[in-house]
């Protein structure tokens, strides 16, 4: 039977693009997003979303061919869709009038759920239970638990755009040579189990390699491989606004965080040679191996045992001190802002990129130092020690009073967020995100990694590793203003699979570094916390519980500016 080690290793390396298979699948997830656009008179109201499809039309045929070449049918033909590895296509045949379809998706896997097995490694326990057969192949049969915290349940994890899949439990077969998923029924809280699963499978495929069986039929509709934003506007009523005022709000919310590190006026050069002076790590740290987004080929693979010590470092609760450097270069981000987000209103944002790199007279990197003291995923303590050059001019007004975050603490209970002019109390409690992917390295083992030399991080033995994320961000501003996306560089302590440091690039260059130093084990156990004196306390209530019906354009707007948030509470050392 495999080990854990090896397991991990086979679920992270199973890739789907090198396989010939045919067979048929029951429930999952198509690999595209169709949506189906009606000319509204004006007025009209929103019209019922759609109800799920029959039990008959939940079992496809699938067939996969190198390259990341598939074709999936619905059991009556209705509808088809495949990828001939450059293109995705859906045929729904002919739609009624006054209606049209788009098309949205990356060149990603059919069935997800099955093929790409490594959303198991962040955020669930894993057990073995022992072997198994399904479909005539030897198995191994797995038991998931997500692990008895909150800080796994994002809306989308860093360098893992969907798919995303969240359960309490999953019970899964794994295929023992594959390591592709035959089985995988999962739950979440009361509702019945969602199963996908293998019904028959064949290696190598059947019908073997006519490259013609992945070509689109005579009226199809090809991907934009980027979410069809025009599909959610005006004619589907409030939603479609929803999303097309976050777009334009996260446009307008980076430049905003880029206008705040900018000075009113060039700085005198003597004076920023004094300020590095008094600060000698002003400069963000250079990595001397190539960059992630630029791994040039024959890139090592990872080695198992470091695949291994990134997923054990979620499984044990944190109990350190640190202290916490972190870096953003402003002026290196916006020259990575792509030509398909700068071309946004009538290329307005490009313009105003522009203005606003040219405003940067006085560039280089913000660095800002903070105290770190963690007792468990929900029992911190964060003390900015040294703000993000603070007494550094600025261009522009401040917004409504607000300054930066100068501490973060957390009781297990009751989170308090302590600014110069007030306390924010939140029922959230998970560790703030920028330290949570320092603290839990798993979340790297959803991404493509390469490397793993050993180098020397303060002091302590570390592997560096290369990541890029699996499949595209859908919204290209995102893609460079959402630092969860970009490439990274990490150095995974040899330990504790801590990541020790994090970098990340956009445009070949680094971008962000987030760095832990002086790690001590253990540490007080006492995290109760007293909101100072003389400042007012704002307090945020309780999320509402149970599940609530999904809007597709709500939710994707949602996760969009949840992203963007993190982002920019980090570009402007403030609300993270």
């Amino acid at each position: 039977m495999v080990d854990e080690r090896g397991l991990i290793a086979l679920l992270y390396r199973a890739d789907w693009r090198r396989l010939s298979l045919s067979g048929e699948v029951s429930g999952g997830s198509m690999p595209l997003i169709s949506v189906i656009t009606e000319t509204l008179p004006p007025g009209a109201p929103f019209p019922p979303p759609l109800p799920p499809p029959p039990a008959a039309e939940r079992e496809f045929t699938l067939l996969v061919a190198p390259g990341g070449r598939y074709r999936v049918a619905s059991t009556g033909g209705q509808q088809i869709q495949g990828c001939d590895s450059e293109r995705a296509w859906e045929w729904a045949g002919e739609l009624p009038p006054n209606t049209e379809t788009r098309l949205s998706g990356d060149l990603g896997a059919p069935f997800p759920e099955l093929l790409e097995p490594s959303w198991l490694l962040s955020g669930y326990d894993l057990a073995i239970e022992g072997d198994a057969t399904a479909c005539g192949r030897a198995a191994i049969r797995v038991v998931g638990t997500a692990r008895a915290r909150d800080h796994h349940k994002l809306a989308v994890p860093p360098l893992r755009w969907p798919p995303v899949i969240w359960a309490d439990r999953v019970d899964a077969l794994i295929d023992a040579e594959l390591g592709i998923l035959l089985r995988c029924e999962s739950r979440r809280g009361e509702r019945a189990p969602d199963v996908a699963e293998f019904l028959s499978l064949t290696m190598p495929a059947e019908a073997g390699h006519d490259p013609g069986q992945f070509t689109a039929p005579p009226g199809s509709v090809f991907s934009g491989r980027a979410w069809p934003w025009s599909s959610f506007t005006f004619p589907f009523g409030d939603p479609g606004r929803e999303v097309a005022k976050t777009a334009a709000g996260l446009a307008a919310a980076g430049l905003g965080a880029a206008i705040k590190y900018t000075p009113r006026r060039r700085s005198d050069p003597f004076a920023r040679a004094t300020e590095e002076a008094v600060d000698p790590d002003a400069v963000l740290p250079r990595d001397d191996g190539p960059a992630p987004d630029e791994p040039g080929p024959g890139a090592p693979p990872v080695s198992d045992e470091v695949l291994h010590l990134l997923y054990r470092s979620g499984a044990d609760e944190p109990r350190f001190t640190a202290t916490l450097h972190e870096w953003i270069d402003s002026e290196a981000l916006l020259e990575a802002v792509p030509d398909s987000a700068r071309k946004t209103g009538f290329g307005g944002v490009g313009f105003l990129v522009d203005a606003v790199r040219d405003a940067m007279l006085d560039p280089g990197a913000v660095h800002e130092v903070s105290s770190v003291r963690i007792g468990a995923w929900d029992r911190y303590r964060i003390d900015v020690t040294r703000p993000a050059q603070a007494t550094r001019p600025r261009f522009g007004p401040r917004q409504g009073g607000r300054r930066g975050r100068r501490t973060d603490a957390c009781d297990g209970r009751r989170r308090w967020q302590v600014y110069e002019d007030r306390v924010v109390e939140t029922p959230e409690v998970s560790l703030p995100a920028e330290v949570r992917a320092l603290a839990d390295g798993s979340w790297l083992l959803g991404a493509a990694l390469a490397g793993g030399a050993e180098i020397t991080v303060g002091g302590r033995r570390a592997y560096r590793v290369a990541g890029r994320a699996l499949h595209r961000n859908p919204w290209p501003l995102l893609s460079v203003l959402d630092f969860q996306s970009l490439p990274a560089v990490a150095a995974v302590d040899a330990e504790s699979g801590r990541l020790l440091r994090l970098t990340r690039y956009a445009g070949g260059k680094p971008v962000m570094c987030r760095e832990l130093r002086d790690i001590a084990q253990g540490g007080s156990g006492d995290f109760g916390f007293e909101p100072p004196a003389g400042l007012r306390v704002v307090q945020e209530p309780d999320e509402p519980s149970g599940e609530q019906p999904v809007n597709p354009a709500g939710f994707m707007a949602k996760a969009a500016a949840d992203a963007a948030r993190g982002f920019f509470g980090s570009l402007r050392g403030g609300q993270r």
